[in-house]
């Protein structure tokens, strides 16, 4: 829900002059204009693009665009429709006009794929009298449901509701039936969180007159199709026993016939029934985007785990305790449940084809829930400021989407060439990497020095290189070389010190590399030296569990009135799912959300929230010329990343762990049903017991890292404190 709407001419206007800016030349990283361009080349290029979007605003005849410098972006007061039009190529597909509220159905270019309901009240109309006293026909469409969240939020606009589909392709079983038995288990479990006391329908019934020569006329009526719904509040505002809090909506809905999913954009009535198709047309720079999963942000985390589980029979996947996600003297607890959707494969001719992880059917398919829940263990951080300004209510959205590094490459472009769309969290750079003089430096001199020269010799000449790198503006003072740094320029500061041509390459190439060796021992060769760098320079947040991949990012926040307010924010992943084989050679199923949720994101994501805000303080207080507050923002962006850097290694332990021991206990599973080796059980069953017993040593030293930045910040805050009395 949002506080307000442009007209759809704006809106429409927006997309025309979009694409024709695609038209007149690609400013994406994928669709041909910038795929190959080097990195050096990418500013020069996206000015062109300024230039271009400047001159199709000038002639806009109607007025209605305005241009706006990108340097002046913030992303408060931002509007959403906008940014997804712009930031993401999505389009505006339908609208509904009703007596009180006004709804726009934004969709990324696969009509399969996300569908985002944005709906506002509007000021009452002479025209629409008559309609309004005799109500809004649709429920979901009803002004009283935005009243009614914004009294639970405070006023915040903010995500109301998440919409699921239910429905059983099983043969011989009823339409209906699954949202009838959903419906009961509220009804029978949890009947105060129903909105309704019944399903609704909308059916399309058509009738025509049938003229018969000679014969009165006949009506024949036609049922093309039907939609059953119903709505519930999601959370309690603690626990089953109190009161229900009316926020957020979770939507059921079962549908059939013309109601159902359809190839194209002619069907927004299957998404909400009221929805009429807008014209609307993609430039061909985005690329599509489907649903992954969604954050809430609760008061009782265990009350609405309890809730899903009775009545859809969600269980946990997976836990990440207290103490273990912690920024600072913010912690959080937070569990992910969901559903079990099967294995994934598909019959083809007879066989068995399992699709690579970028198949469109892999992709595509959204039959894997998952609701992360999570709830504040202290009275700072984000979790809790959130639940204090706005109370319970979905954090953010996750799309998962083919390519996340080209789809946020051409959101940062866009924003650089337009002024508009969206901007993402801040992640330091030295969680990606940064140069280490023993570890760079020293290892790639030592082998091949002369055998006179002592390691002392070794390490005054590392130091001296690193300090040549740091003069020339190559390097940071805390290590992080310039990602735009050529080989050419190091290998100058490199080769004053050491005379054999061989350690000055290999001694470059390790400089080079500590742009991106966090991501590079994780990754190794898999991807190029381009992909690393298309990684960090857009900030990606990277992690592997077992053998698949996970890529994510998180904007800033969205429907956020004023800087500094909490607010809901979107995230985009991309699941790189391995292909694995088993004894047989076989290629084995891919699971459902390959990649699992990343424990070492998950924390990298709370520090990245605090870690934006304090950046965000620092540069209110350098505009300022507020030298006390500049230091003390500086401060905690310091702490922040050293919390950050010292928890990876543990978090890489924590990630190995649990990816061998569910392996293990996979095995385990499989040999007690095809075996009666109790050996070969037993000594997996010591591998498993080995591997939990790591993950809790993980868990208890994050745990203590948490605590000692705790105490850091707390001296922190009373020195500033202290300072400003």
């Amino acid at each position: 829900y949002a506080k307000e709407l442009q007209s759809l001419a704006y809106y429409k206007t927006l997309e025309k002059k979009l694409n024709d800016l695609a038209n007149s030349g690609r400013f994406d990283p994928f669709s041909g204009g910038m795929r190959f361009l080097e990195p050096s080349a990418l500013p020069e290029r996206i000015q062109q693009g300024r230039s271009m979007w400047k001159k199709l605003i000038e002639d806009e005849k109607c007025g209605l665009l305005s241009d706006i410098e990108p340097e002046t972006y913030a992303p408060h007061q931002q509007d959403l429709v906008e940014q997804l039009i712009v930031g993401l190529g999505w389009r505006v597909t339908a609208e509904h006009v009703g007596t009180s509220t006004r709804s726009l159905l934004v969709t990324s270019m696969d009509a399969c794929g996300v569908k985002l309901v944005v709906s506002t009240c509007q000021e009452k109309s002479v025209e629409r009298s008559l309609q309004e006293e005799e109500g809004e026909y649709y429920d979901h469409f009803d002004s009283r449901n935005i009243v009614r969240f914004y009294e639970a939020h405070q006023g915040r606009e903010g995500v109301a509701v998440l919409g699921f589909e239910l429905g059983n392709e099983q043969k011989g079983v009823d339409f209906g039936s699954e949202i009838t038995r959903v419906f009961d288990q509220y009804k029978k479990l949890h009947p105060k969180l129903l909105v309704n006391d019944k399903i609704l329908q909308y059916s399309d019934v058509r009738t025509k007159q049938k003229q018969r020569s000679g014969e009165n006329g006949v009506t024949i009526t036609q049922h093309l199709g039907t939609m059953k719904v119903f709505e519930v509040y999601a959370y309690y505002r603690d626990d089953e026993e109190g009161e229900v809090d009316k926020g957020t909506i979770i939507r059921f809905v079962e549908r059939q016939g013309t109601y159902a999913s359809q190839e194209g954009f002619g069907n927004p009535q299957g998404v909400l029934p009221g929805l009429v198709t807008v014209e609307h047309s993609f430039d061909g720079t985005s690329i599509p985007a489907y649903s992954d999963h969604w954050v809430s942000n609760v008061h009782n985390r265990t009350s609405f785990l309890k809730t899903l589980n009775d009545v859809l029979g969600f269980t946990p996947k997976v836990d990440f305790n207290a103490g273990v996600v912690a920024a600072g003297r913010a912690k959080i607890e937070s569990t992910v449940t969901g559903n079990d959707a099967p294995l994934f494969s598909e019959v083809v001719d007879n066989g068995i084809r399992l699709p690579s992880s970028m198949d469109s059917s892999f992709l595509r398919n959204q039959t894997q829930v998952y609701l992360p829940i999570n709830n504040a263990l202290s009275e700072v951080g984000h979790v809790h400021g959130f639940l204090k300004e706005i109370g319970q209510g979905v954090q953010h959205l996750a799309n998962r989407v083919e390519n996340l590094v080209a789809f946020i490459e051409r959101a940062n472009n866009y924003r650089k060439i337009t002024g508009r769309g969206f901007s993402f969290l801040k992640i330091p750079r030295s969680y990606y990497g940064h140069l280490d003089i023993n570890r760079d430096l020293v290892s790639s001199l030592s082998p091949g020095m002369c055998e006179s020269k002592d390691k002392a010799e070794t390490e005054r000449t590392a130091a001296k290189i690193f300090n040549s790198l740091v003069q020339n503006n190559l390097v940071t003072v805390t290590g992080i070389v310039d990602l735009d740094a050529s080989s050419e320029s190091i290998s100058k500061c490199v080769s004053e010190f050491v005379a054999d041509s061989v350690l000055v390459d290999k001694t470059t190439e390790a400089v080079l590399r500590a742009r991106y060796f966090n991501m590079y021992s994780l990754l190794r060769e898999n991807l190029d030296e381009r992909s690393y760098i298309q990684i960090v320079r857009n900030q990606v947040l990277v992690d592997i569990q077992g053998h698949d991949i996970l890529y994510q990012i998180f904007t800033s926040n969205i429907l956020q009135a004023a800087p500094g307010e909490e607010a809901p924010f979107l995230e985009f992943i991309q699941r790189v799912c391995s292909q694995q084989t088993d004894s047989d050679g076989k290629r084995v199923p891919i699971k459902p959300g390959c990649g699992g949720f990343g424990i070492r994101n998950f924390l990298t994501l709370f520090l990245s929230i605090e870690v934006s805000k304090a950046m965000n303080e620092l540069e209110d207080a350098l505009s300022k010329a507020n030298a006390a507050q500049a230091d003390y923002a500086k401060a905690k962006v310091d702490l922040f990343t050293r919390q950050l850097n010292e928890s990876n290694p543990v978090l890489t332990d924590i990630s190995d762990a649990m990816t061998k021991e569910a392996e293990v206990l996979e095995e385990i599973e499989k040999l007690k049903v095809s075996s009666t080796n109790s050996q070969k059980i037993q000594s997996l069953e010591l591998v498993a017991k080995e591997m939990n017993n790591k993950k809790l040593q993980g868990n208890m030293r994050l745990q203590q890292i948490s605590s000692q930045f705790s105490a850091k910040f707390m001296s922190l805050e009373e020195d500033y404190r202290t300072l400003i009395r």
